[in-house]
């Protein structure tokens, strides 16, 4: 079986060669540079609520594990960062079964979330998806670069465009993973994070023949104003302000990084 999934902003297909408008509270124009994400912990759900773990495919690629990389971008147009393969699905098996719903968790499980990335198997060796050692990966990565021309109309022709630097649109990362981890990974390894930052989500009314698992970057950002913060956007600390809509949107509360209702970044359809 394989479970699809579908990159968008707002109502459009996301591609790196396009531009999208509307974004954030200040209805910005960007280009978005970036979207991948890490899941774990597949599973389907009967109509009765009882849970079936998705065991999924080690494709030596894609999927480690429990572990599956969705990689919406190609290398393409503003994404000079990514890779130029993609990933849509996640890619299983299950016993045969009535299922009504789905469940994963965004993030890579705490176990391999603190090794060496430079020898790691994949999709767990990426570096533009490693933080450092003690915090591990990034779970998710989605950034985009505010237009030029919105800046300008914003700030009335102020010159720079409110990058700081003349002809250099501020980028408005959106980086989440673990912080607060404690203990040396390189040297006896990490015993804990106090501030893990898995969402669990769930979706229901998901059947795995029809539907698929739309992931929505307008909507993530639809609460945050994508020009605040200096250009560093959302790094997952608790005392960053640009995140607090984020993580209540990634269904994660940011003081403590444990889940909390309310996720708005996936859907069915």
């Amino acid at each position: 079986m394989s479970i699809a999934f579908e990159g968008r902003v707002g109502s459009e297909p996301f591609r790196c060669t396009q531009a999208y408008s509307h974004l954030g509270t200040g209805r910005v124009t960007a280009d978005v540079l970036d979207f991948r994400f890490y899941v774990h912990d597949v599973r389907l759900v009967t109509r009765d609520g009882r849970e079936t773990p998705v065991t999924l495919t080690q494709d030596q690629k894609w999927q480690y594990q429990n572990v599956a990389l969705l990689d919406f971008e190609d290398k393409s147009g503003s994404c000079a960062n990514g890779t130029v393969d993609t990933n849509t699905r996640v890619m299983g098996t299950v016993p045969a079964g009535d299922y009504t719903g789905l469940r994963f968790r965004l993030g890579v499980p705490f176990s391999l979330n603190h090794g060496n990335a430079a020898t790691a198997p994949s999709p767990l060796n990426l570096s533009g998806l490693f933080w450092i050692w003690n915090a591990g990966y990034k779970f998710l990565r989605v950034d985009a670069r505010v237009a030029q021309n919105t800046l300008l109309a914003d700030a009335g022709d102020a010159g720079d465009g409110g990058g700081g630097e003349a002809g250099a649109p501020p980028v408005f990362p959106v980086h989440i993973g673990s912080t607060g981890c404690q203990g040396d990974a390189k040297d006896g390894g990490v015993t804990d994070c106090s501030r893990r930052n898995v969402a669990d989500i769930e979706l229901a009314s998901f059947d795995v023949t029809k539907n698929k698992v739309v992931v929505d970057y307008a909507a993530l950002v639809a609460g945050t104003e994508l020009t605040a913060g200096g250009g560093m956007g959302c790094m997952s600390s608790p005392e960053d302000a640009t995140c607090n809509e984020i993580f209540a949107r990634l269904g994660l509360d940011l003081a403590s990084g444990k889940p909390a209702a309310g996720q708005a970044f996936f859907r069915v359809e």
